[in-house]
């Protein structure tokens, strides 16, 4: 009786799977007629297989340029490639990026001037894992399009990451040279916030806080910061802007790093915030270099796994709801291989291949082992089911460690189709090539 049962049971779910499997196929089908492969993952690659994104771009000024781990070799060689279509075909001149503002100052004044040693800049960025080769190549290259060209590309930093003694130097330095009489108000409000040594000690004594001491600092930082935006407007405008932002910044580390919570909003909002104050400044198109969490456009995103879980509204979102079709997101995913990972011994780990249901285990399907395909208007039934359903895609930041399950590093959004505007995959990662320090 329990083997008829079974057979039955077998039999009335056969069809479903078989469904299952057959819109899937179309899906695979799909995109196999519809992207385009990419010959190599180098930056230096010629720029016209990138030609697709005019269209997906079109008169955006805002790309969000994703990824879904922070170590992967060929995602940053790809997002390089991208940027160099940006800047090289469709006039964009600025590189946002996941670092904080001060540390995107310091590169700035390099890619701009020379200024500065780029490996030592590019290893003090406030992740290890964006302290690679790849990233230094990066800055590198704008250095040297910027030595031929009279309309520079520059660097922006949009994060809270990390709090930096030139963001203080700066605020200084402008109200004493526009109103020195008013130093001595600044320097009240700075005194209890200033740095305290290495970016880990000051991390270690401000969690040490109570509640109300943290919000005792941050009235203060926000007092600087009214200081600074308060005076009467003299001197160089964008020496004024820059002071401001390094203000803004002062207050949004200690505002971000305040509240023990997960999802930590007030850093998605001073990433938008931040992009849109540069293109006012200068009026940049601007290249956001991110995770795919951050980049991507949906409304509401959730990220899991083993440590936290977080859910609400990423910078992509904020820019969207901003710029609606002036920003476009392009995610960036791979199948397996290895990646820089695990925050407290950066190194490489390797990784398998995704778990069924997830959007890479569609993806490594596809025949081109690199390849972009943009999210089409209109798509045969199949395809539109896939693209405006929910979807879980893996979202692997820095703590795994080989042996892991890495497919329970996830993020989930509630359609493919609102979150990523393209997608460019590559079945095979190698680990991104941590600076020697």
């Amino acid at each position: 009786m329990v083997g008829a049962l079974a057979a039955v049971a077998t039999a009335a779910l056969a069809p479903a799977v078989s469904a299952a499997a057959n819109a899937d196929s179309d899906v695979v089908a799909w995109i196999e007629q519809h992207a385009t492969a990419l010959s190599s993952t180098d930056p230096d690659a010629p720029v016209s297989e990138l030609e697709p994104l005019r269209d997906v771009v079109g008169d955006a000024s805002v790309v969000g340029l994703g990824e879904s781990t922070h170590g992967s070799h060929e995602q940053f060689e790809l997002k390089h490639r991208m940027i160099r279509y940006l800047v090289e075909e469709l006039g964009f001149r600025t590189v946002g990026f996941e670092a904080d503002f001060a540390s995107g100052v310091m590169i700035d004044r390099y890619v701009v001037s020379g200024e500065g040693d780029p490996r030592q800049l590019v290893s003090q960025l406030s992740s290890p894992f964006w302290a690679t080769e790849e990233i230094l190549d990066l800055v590198e290259w704008m250095r040297e399009y910027n030595e031929t060209h009279d309309d520079p590309v520059r660097f922006l930093g949009t994060d809270l990451l990390q709090l930096r003694q030139l963001s203080f130097d700066e605020v200084t330095g402008y109200v004493g040279e526009v109103a020195p009489e008013q130093l001595g108000e600044l320097d009240g409000y700075l005194e209890s916030i200033r740095l305290r040594g290495e970016s880990y000690e000051q991390f270690e004594w401000y969690f040490g806080l109570s509640d109300s001491e943290q919000a005792e600092l941050i009235r203060s930082a926000q007092a600087a910061s009214d200081l600074v935006a308060g005076l009467p407007a003299a001197g160089d405008p964008v020496i004024r802007a820059y002071a401001e932002q390094h203000a803004r910044a002062i207050v949004g580390w200690y505002q971000n790093f305040a509240a023990d919570v997960e999802f930590r909003a007030e850093r998605e909002v001073f990433i938008a915030d931040s992009i849109e104050w540069w293109q006012q400044l200068t009026g940049h198109s601007v290249a956001y270099w991110a995770a795919n969490a951050h980049t991507g456009s949906a409304t509401t995103l959730s990220y899991d796994s083993p440590e936290e879980g977080q859910s609400g509204t990423f910078a992509g979102g904020h820019l969207e709801q901003r710029l609606g079709a002036g920003y476009v997101s392009i995610g960036t995913w791979f199948g397996e291989g290895a990646i820089s990972s695990d925050y407290t011994a950066p190194a490489a780990h390797s990784i398998d291949g995704p778990a069924p249901g997830l959007l890479e285990a569609t993806l490594t399907e596809v025949s081109s082992p690199i390849y972009l395909v943009p999210m089409p208007a209109t798509a045969p039934p199949a395809v539109e089911q896939w693209l405006d359903s929910p979807a879980t895609v893996r979202m692997i930041l820095p703590s795994y460690v080989a042996g892991e399950d890495g497919s329970v590093y996830t993020m989930d959004v509630p359609a493919l189709r609102e979150a990523f505007d393209a997608l460019v995959f590559t079945a095979e990662t190698t680990a991104s090539r941590l600076l020697a320090g």
